[in-house]
């Protein structure tokens, strides 16, 4: 047992033998008994902390009681048919599917996508030529 190994687990686990790890428990109290001048001041210290901790109430917590107290201030659903929300689900649909047909009536006719194409793609390889280089 090292003297820093000791005093962490001095620091961790408190002054009291009992609530250190058991497989070190022996071999700390071992070097506690062999350098009784620097441990008596360390573990006198920690002896008043372990006093002051174990001196504290633990708080209730009752989860519960404020689940239930929040829960009855939220506001109660009313009963909604059960013919709602599949109609909402569907109406939604019906607007979604003629809002697509009614974009693709606005496209044009063959003549406009003619022109809209050649517009579009006019000088093609020559943009690939200058983004190229030359040597392309």
């Amino acid at each position: 047992m090292t003297e820093e190994r000791f005093f962490r687990i001095l620091e961790v686990y408190g002054a009291d033998p009992a609530r250190w790890p058991d497989d070190e428990r022996a071999a700390a109290q071992a070097f506690a008994a062999s350098h009784r001048a620097g441990v008596l001041e360390a573990t006198s210290d920690e002896m008043v902390l372990d006093e002051l901790l174990d001196r504290l109430v633990e708080p209730v917590i009752e989860a519960p009681l404020l689940e239930r107290r929040l829960l009855a201030q939220l506001p109660v659903p009313t009963g909604l048919p059960a013919w709602m929300a599949p109609s909402a689900i569907a109406a939604a649909l019906l607007v979604g599917v003629f809002a697509g047909f009614a974009s693709g009536a606005l496209t044009g006719t063959g003549a406009d996508t003619d022109m809209i194409y050649a517009d579009a793609f006019t000088g093609y390889e020559q943009d690939w030529v200058d983004w190229l280089g030359e040597d392309a």
